[in-house]
């Protein structure tokens, strides 16, 4: 008749159960309840209620009317008595308990009926007093008088007190079978007694009052003072009114003199720099665009797509012998061989990564370690390298990758996936900012087609669990010596190539040790680049070996492949002399960090040079995640900062002609004068600073400026800015590739300075200066002498002075030995020929020492 789940079953074999349980609930609940209970017995059809009911309408909503009635009528209290029985066998009255029981089993089921009724009819909301689902419980109120069911339904009852209220029971809650077995099972309980006073108080609705123990158990009401009859006015706070200012005598005779000359006094406070700066305007426009940080300086590596399936990935293994070998292969202790940039003065080789993701042959543990150790720097390093290019590159530009027909292509050569989550996140993000701009999105966010190089199989598995709809190379195709047209001797048309609109492909470089080799690789990921605007994104620590790789990776690219004024064409000398001996180059440019298309001003031989000091790099925060820290062994510290080198190239795109960006001397001097007038004041609306590079952040509907400023011809910090007192200085590589020395002090600009304290190293300067002068570089020679050849020499220096010291030191003791002419006296008279004789002999046992000597 009921449901026929094997919930209901169970419900209808025992209601008195469930009916008992909806009593001790909450009104919410027992609601909730009631809606379970017409679940399990909805489903039956409208015809079954007519057959079974043989009640029109009215009647049946009369019939519910009287119903609600008599359950309003609370016609059972929940009092407890103390006469209740244990049922036994010898207990006349047992037959007449269970008769009662059996009726009260059969209005718990007339009770279900009705709420199948109510269910169908939509009238259960309507009619929730006419079911006994959140009214009295009757098995309970029955028990209190006629005794329990059984023996382990007064068990029930005592450990559901037990559990309810603990050691301490209320006055009256248990009869007494059921305190009996509470002190048999239990111990003898604490009982709360009721305050008669306190219960009047609340039924009366007294909320105004306040209650204090009197010392003897009891509670004694506390007189209260009326608010109305106060006649105070209420206190008001003038926010704009200045705070009083506590007067002393010397001020209050300073007012006095002030009093009689008929003046005022104006009151001076010092004013730190750092306060007026924060006092002051937000930041300017163009400096909030050209920041190189994200919103949050620091990056934290997601839980749900790295940090998380990695612990998953490593719980299987030891942490012992993880954190032994990640030690044995990266350098031993910190890991100065992984993506940690030890300082210098530890003086540790710089090494490429030992681990790379494009490597054939990985042990399982080897790849558990690349994991750990390697894989959350990598993912940000590229978040922060790729958050800067899209906003270089600006909103059209990846929302245009995002609505192509199959979606973004990106290609991780050697993160191992790393660089394609962090690409999602990004992708993940503007999606976001355009369901709140109100852009018209539908479906999911479009990640398109993501492939990952992993040479080895321990590599990939552990990669494939965290990344979907993934393809896995196991090496990067050959595009530099395949042929590009058909040949004489193979006629077919070439084979379709692999094209990509992003390649990310970092720690890459310095493991190759031939400089030929590292141009094929680098110009095998250019050809694998999307000719229509892909962009390649080369990355390497951040100390000297891995910036002379970058920098001869970008002198390579500018050279032969990428088109700029004045240098439209490549002289290939390893043509033959009846073939065209020059190649005419690509529309590029370079996106980032360079401003500027000439020679790196601190890369000025390719190779390696010795005595390096200067060159270009950049650092990135980010938190360690708990097992990379039980590697390294850190307790205090949970914060690293890498620190890398890269560059951005764009193919097929050069946006210096498309939208007229302005590079070298003409933007060096147009930058140090400064743009803090092209626009309104920081506190107001601010147009968009130009179309390609614009942020989602600063779109606004203001009129736009005539004049628009880029942010590609802007100059950019090179190295931490020196805050002085009352004057910043900066260190600039310009548009023109030279590195200068801005100072922007207080007097220059308020804007200005209060910028240029709040810069940071890597961001984009636009507001100018007041003086420049050109950095002396400190860049070594290719031919130089190292640290080795320093030391060399200075102990060859050394001991040449220390041969010309005793060389010395002999002279002067031959010479004293000599003999010396007559000292003449005062008055005394020497003749010619005794002072003519003296000097002979003397001449004579100087010549005779210099001859033994030789």
């Amino acid at each position: 008749m009921l449901s026929r789940t094997p919930a209901a079953r169970v419900t209808r074999s025992h209601p008195h159960g469930l009916l008992r349980t909806a009593v001790s609930r909450s009104p919410q609940t027992g609601s909730q309840l009631r809606r379970g209970v017409a679940s399990f017995i909805a489903g039956r059809p409208r015809a079954s209620i007519a057959r079974n009911a043989h009640l029109s309408p009215s009647s049946l909503d009369s019939l519910l009317k009287e119903a609600s009635y008599v359950r309003g009528q609370q016609w059972l209290s929940g009092r407890r008595h103390s006469s209740s029985t244990t049922p036994t066998e010898s207990d006349p009255n047992a037959e007449r308990r269970d008769e009662i029981y059996a009726l009260i089993d059969k209005i718990d089921q007339n009770d279900l009926e009705i709420t199948d009724l109510l269910e169908e009819l939509d009238l259960l909301d309507s009619h929730e007093k006419a079911v006994n689902l959140e009214g009295l419980d009757l098995d309970t109120a029955f028990s209190q008088t006629i005794g329990h069911r059984d023996e382990e339904t007064l068990q029930a009852r005592v450990r559901l007190a037990k559990q309810q209220f603990g050691d301490y029971l209320p006055e009256g809650y248990l009869n007494e079978n059921e305190t009996q077995l509470y002190v048999r099972l239990y111990g003898e309980p604490l009982v709360l007694a009721k305050d008669a006073e306190l219960e009047l108080a609340e039924d009366e609705g007294l909320e105004d009052r306040l209650y204090q123990e009197d010392g003897q158990g009891g509670w004694e009401e506390i007189e209260l003072d009326d608010a109305d009859s106060q006649d105070e006015p209420p206190l008001v706070y003038d926010m704009e009114a200045e705070q009083p200012i506590d007067e002393t005598i010397a001020m209050q005779r300073t007012r006095e003199v002030a009093e009689q000359l008929g003046g005022e006094i104006m009151l001076e406070q010092f004013v730190d720099d750092d306060a007026e700066s924060e006092s002051g305007p937000r930041l300017h426009p163009l400096t909030t665009m050209g920041k190189l940080t994200m919103a949050s300086s620091t990056v934290f590596v997601p839980q749900d797509t790295v940090t998380g399936p990695i612990s998953v990935i490593l719980r299987e293994f030891s942490n012992k012998h993880i954190s032994e070998l990640a030690h044995r292969k990266l350098g031993g202790r910190f890991l100065p061989q992984s993506l940690t940039t030890p300082p210098l003065r530890l003086q540790i080789p710089q090494l490429p990564i030992p681990l790379e993701a494009s490597q054939r042959h990985m042990t399982e543990m080897e790849a558990n370690v690349f994991m750990a150790t390697l894989y959350p720097g990598m993912y940000a390093s590229a978040l922060s390298v790729l958050t800067e290019v899209r906003k270089r590159l600006g909103t059209n530009w990846i929302r245009n990758l995002m609505f192509k027909e199959d979606g973004p292509h990106i290609l991780d050569s050697n993160a191992g996936g790393a660089g394609v989550l962090a690409w999602r996140d990004i992708l993940n993000a503007e999606w976001e900012v355009m369901a709140e701009d109100n852009t018209p999105t539908t479906g999911p966010c479009p990640i398109g087609r993501s492939t990952v190089v992993t040479g080895s199989d321990a590599l990939r598995e552990r990669a494939r669990v965290m990344l979907e709809n993934t393809t896995f190379l196991p090496r990067l195709p050959d595009y530099v010596h395949v042929r590009e047209k058909p040949t004489l001797d193979d006629a077919r048309a070439p084979q379709k190539r692999k094209h990509y609109d992003i390649i990310f492909a970092p720690h890459s470089l310095m493991g190759i040790e031939e400089e030929y080799l590292r141009k094929e690789y680098v110009q095998n990921l250019w050809n694998l680049l999307n000719p229509n605007g892909g962009v390649l994104i080369l990355l390497e620590k951040g100390h000297q070996r891995g910036f002379e790789a970058i920098a001869g990776a970008r002198d390579m690219l500018l050279q032969r492949h990428i088109s700029s004024p004045g240098s439209t064409n490549y002289e290939n000398l390893t043509e033959s002399p009846d073939e065209a001996a020059f190649i005419e180059k690509e529309r590029g440019m370079i996106v980032a960090p360079c401003t500027n298309h000439e020679k790196c001003p601190m890369f000025d031989s390719p190779g390696k040079a010795k005595g390096r000091e200067d060159y270009c790099h950049f650092q990135q925060r980010y938190i360690r995640p708990q097992f990379l820290q039980r590697i390294i062994g850190a307790k205090d510290r949970n914060h690293e900062d890498l620190k890398f080198s890269y560059v951005a190239v764009q193919r097929g795109v050069d946006r210096r002609v498309e939208d007229g960006i302005a590079q070298g001397a003409e933007a060096t001097d147009a930058a140090f004068a400064g743009y803090e007038d092209r626009y309104g004041p920081a506190t107001e609306g601010f147009p968009p600073v130009n179309e390609s590079v614009e942020s989602s952040e600063t779109e606004t509907t203001t009129e736009q400026h005539p004049t628009e400023v880029n942010a590609l011809s802007l100059p950019r910090i090179v190295y931490p800015p020196m805050k002085r007192r009352g004057h910043v200085i900066l260190d600039i590589c310009t548009p023109s590739a030279k590195i200068e020395r801005w100072t922007v002090p207080r007097s220059f600009s308020r804007q200005a300075f209060k910028d240029a304290r709040k810069a940071q190293w890597g961001d984009l300067w636009a507001l100018g200066a007041k003086t420049r002068i050109n950095r002396t570089l400190k860049i070594g020679d290719k031919h130089g002498e190292g640290k080795k050849e320093r030391l060399a020499r200075r102990a060859a220096e050394r001991k040449e002075r220390k041969e010309e010291e005793d060389e010395d030191e002999e002279s002067a003791t031959a010479a004293s030995t000599l003999p010396q002419p007559p000292v003449k006296k005062k008055g005394q008279k020497i003749p010619s020929w005794k002072k003519n004789a003296d000097k002979k002999t003397y001449r004579r046992a100087l010549k005779l020492t210099s001859t033994k000597g030789n």
